[in-house]
């Protein structure tokens, strides 16, 4: 079975107004049976996402950002590259 806590988490906020703890919806879920254990723990989805900064905990894997990217982007790419012309 597979299922996504964050979607759940965005169903539950658009019906009650309220957002749950992913711990509190995982909670939740096994109480009512929706779940089994083993399922909540070998679904990737089933935890909140922590950050890409595991892969990133090196400087070479980092990049310079300039103070005016913009400068970088050819004209011809600007404000016109995507209107349509017809």
């Amino acid at each position: 079975m597979s299922f996504n806590l964050y979607y759940i988490r965005a169903a539950i906020q658009q019906r009650t107004g309220q957002v749950l703890k992913f711990e509190h919806i995982r909670r939740l879920l096994l109480e009512e049976g929706l779940i089994s254990e083993q399922e909540l723990e070998s679904n990737p989805l089933s935890k909140e996402f922590g950050g890409y900064g595991r892969y990133f905990f090196t400087e070479d894997c980092s990049v310079e950002v300039p103070l005016n990217p913009r400068r970088f982007i050819p004209e011809l790419l600007d404000e016109e590259f995507d209107k349509d012309e017809s």
